[in-house]
C-alpha cells in the first residue's frame, strides 16, 4: 500500500504532460481555430481598409491646395453676393437722393462693378504658424476617409458574406452601393445647398458698419464636419431597408420611438455642426424628412 501512494519524480512528470497535452488539445479544438480564423480573416480585412483610407489621406494630402480652394468657393460666393447687395442699396440711395435734390427722372449712375476678389477684411484669417499644416492633416483625414468608403465597404461585405444566407447576398451588393451613392447625395446637398444658405445667413447677421474676421482652420473644420455628417445621416434610408429586409425593423416601431428619434436628431445636429441652434436646425430638418421617409421605406419593403 505504501508503495502504491508514493508516487516517483517520473509519475509526475508524466502527469503534468498528460494534462498540458490535454489542455493543448482544447485550446486547438475545432471551434477554437474557427474563431480564431476569424480574428485573423478580421484583421486583415481591417488592415486592407485601414489601407485604402491611408491612399485616399496621401491623395487628399498632396492635393490639400486645390481641395482647400474647392472648400472656400462657397464662402467667397456668399461674401460677393453679401458685398454686391450692400453695394446696389448704396447705389439705390444715392439714387433716391439724386432724384430729390436734383429732380432727374433718370440720373446716369455707374453700374456697380463686379468683385473678383475678397476685400482685405473678408479675407479667411490663418491665426497660428501651424494652421495651414493642420488644415491639410483634417483634410487628409477626412477626405481619405471618403475617397476609401468604397473599398471599406467592400472589405465588410467580403468579411461577413460567408455568415450570410443566399437571399442576404443577393441583397448586400444593392445595399452597399446604394450606401456610397445616398452618402455621395448627402455631400453634395451639404456643398451645394446647406452650405452656401447657412453661410449667407450667418454674413446677413453682421451689421453694415462691423466685419467679422473667421479663422480659416475653423472654417474648413466646419465644411469638413458638416459634408461628413450630411453624408452619414443620408445612410438612414438605407439602414433602414436592410433591417427592414432582415426582419429586425418594422414601419410600426419606428413610428413608436419617433419622439426618441427627434431627440436623437438633434443632438446629432449638435454634434455634426457648430453650437449655435441656425446651424442645428439647418443639420436637424433634413434628418427628420430623412426619417419619415425610411419609415416609408419600411413599410413598403414589408409588403413586399
Amino acid at each position: 500500500m505504501a508503495a502504491d501512494d508514493q508516487q516517483g519524480p517520473g509519475d509526475n512528470q508524466e502527469m503534468h504532460l498528460a494534462e498540458s497535452h490535454t489542455q493543448l488539445q482544447g485550446k486547438t479544438s475545432p471551434a477554437n481555430m474557427a474563431f480564431l480564423d476569424h480574428l485573423e480573416e478580421l484583421r486583415w480585412r481591417i488592415v486592407k481598409a485601414l489601407a485604402a483610407v491611408f491612399v485616399g489621406a496621401i491623395f487628399c494630402f498632396v492635393f490639400s491646395d486645390p481641395i482647400v480652394k474647392i472648400l472656400t468657393r462657397p464662402y467667397e460666393e456668399a461674401v460677393f453676393s453679401l458685398e454686391a447687395q450692400r453695394s446696389s442699396n448704396a447705389v439705390q440711395a444715392v439714387e433716391n437722393l439724386v432724384r430729390k435734390w436734383f429732380d432727374l427722372p433718370n440720373p446716369e449712375l455707374e453700374p456697380v462693378q463686379e468683385l473678383t476678389e475678397l476685400p482685405p477684411g473678408r479675407r479667411l484669417q490663418a491665426l497660428k504658424p501651424m494652421t495651414y499644416f493642420y488644415i491639410s492633416l483634417q483634410i487628409a483625414f477626412i477626405g481619405g476617409l471618403i475617397l476609401a468608403l468604397p473599398a471599406v465597404f467592400y472589405q465588410v461585405w467580403r468579411f461577413i458574406a460567408p455568415g450570410l444566407l443566399s437571399r442576404e447576398k443577393r441583397l448586400m451588393i444593392p445595399i452597399i452601393s446604394l450606401s456610397v451613392f445616398c452618402f455621395s447625395i448627402g455631400a453634395l446637398i451639404a456643398y451645394w445647398i446647406v452650405l452656401p444658405l447657412g453661410l449667407r445667413f450667418f454674413l446677413a447677421l453682421e451689421p453694415p458698419d462691423m466685419t467679422s474676421q473667421w479663422a480659416v482652420d475653423e472654417y474648413i473644420g466646419f465644411v469638413l464636419r458638416l459634408i461628413m455628417g450630411f453624408g452619414i445621416v443620408f445612410e438612414m434610408p438605407v439602414m433602414a431597408l436592410f433591417l427592414a429586409k432582415i426582419g429586425l425593423l418594422t414601419a410600426d416601431r419606428m413610428r413608436s420611438i419617433r419622439r426618441y428619434a427627434v431627440v436623437g436628431i438633434f443632438i446629432l445636429g449638435a454634434i455634426f455642426t457648430p453650437p449655435d441652434p441656425i446651424s442645428q436646425i439647418l443639420m436637424a430638418l433634413p434628418l427628420l424628412g430623412l426619417y419619415e421617409i425610411s419609415i416609408w421605406i419600411c413599410k413598403v419593403s414589408q409588403r413586399k
